[in-house]
């Protein structure tokens, strides 16, 4: 969507670049060239060093132009407040309140971790699926997908005090007023000129299983899902990431402290 939105203002000053371009040609036309006119009795001819006439159509192009500038620099300096970014919330089934709006709120998914075909990317599954319109073949060569849980074995309490096994929620969020957003990990606060979505704790899943995992940040006050339960179900797992020194270099990082991550929109 960025992209998208970052072509269609490119393409918007393009338009205006040459909408001066037009102009300036107009303005060396008339500087070039006699302007003719003619009633019904006779064809009159206006020479460009009539310093009246010369000045009447300077002052008018030369306003043009201004106006044109102005918006050009509008183009190129201002902030577009169409929003537009969008990131997912993990752990929570709602939005930020800082100039967001949900789109919608469901489950988080994935693969198998203990699959080794898994896939790497965790999906915000929406809670009313639309279905194909195909034949069930219960074994046939496929892809799968399952949900989530918390694991919480270590005795962190990352993800709240009764997370365990726990089914995770998401929420997909769009910003109302900014165009971009990023996932930084081991912050809690974004860099300058950004303005934070939320923040809380690094997740993956466990480096000794086979399936492959993605980093995401879940909600510091994350939730279970709605009428979800404490079964071992299993799917993807989310655990805390700790950082271990070596060729992450310490300091700054410490070794086996858990690594936080915020959510910036800018």
């Amino acid at each position: 969507m960025c992209c998208c939105r970052h072509t269609g203002k490119q393409n918007r000053r393009k338009m205006v670049l040459a909408s001066i371009r037009v102009s300036l040609a107009v303005l060396v036309s008339y500087m070039l060239v006699v302007h003719v006119y003619s009633d019904d009795e006779h064809e009159k001819r206006i020479l460009l060093n009539d310093p009246n006439y010369v000045q009447q159509q300077m002052t008018h192009l030369q306003g043009e132009l201004q106006s044109l500038q102005v918006t050009v620099q509008h183009l190129l300096h201002s902030k577009t407040g169409s929003g537009g970014a969008t990131f997912v919330r993990w752990g929570r089934n709602d939005c930020p309140s800082n100039l967001t709006e949900l789109v919608y709120a469901g489950y988080a998914g994935g693969s198998w971790y203990g699959h080794s075909g898994a896939a790497v990317d965790h999906l915000c599954l929406p809670p009313d699926p639309e279905w194909l319109e195909t034949t069930v073949v219960p074994d046939d060569y496929t892809g799968r997908i399952y949900g989530a849980e918390y694991e919480s074995t270590s005795g962190h309490t990352l993800f709240g005090t009764q997370s365990h096994n726990e089914e995770v929620p998401c929420a997909v969020c769009r910003s109302t007023s900014f165009v971009s957003s990023v996932m930084i990990p081991a912050r809690t606060t974004c860099y300058s000129g950004w303005t934070k979505a939320y923040s809380g704790s690094l997740a993956s899943g466990y480096y000794g299983h086979v399936g492959a995992s993605q980093y995401v940040c879940v909600d510091e006050n994350p939730q279970p899902v709605v009428g979800g339960g404490e079964t071992n179900d299993n799917g993807v797992l989310f655990y805390g990431v700790k950082a271990l020194c070596g060729s992450l270099r310490c300091p700054p990082y410490e070794q086996d402290k858990f690594i936080a991550c915020v959510v910036c929109m800018k």
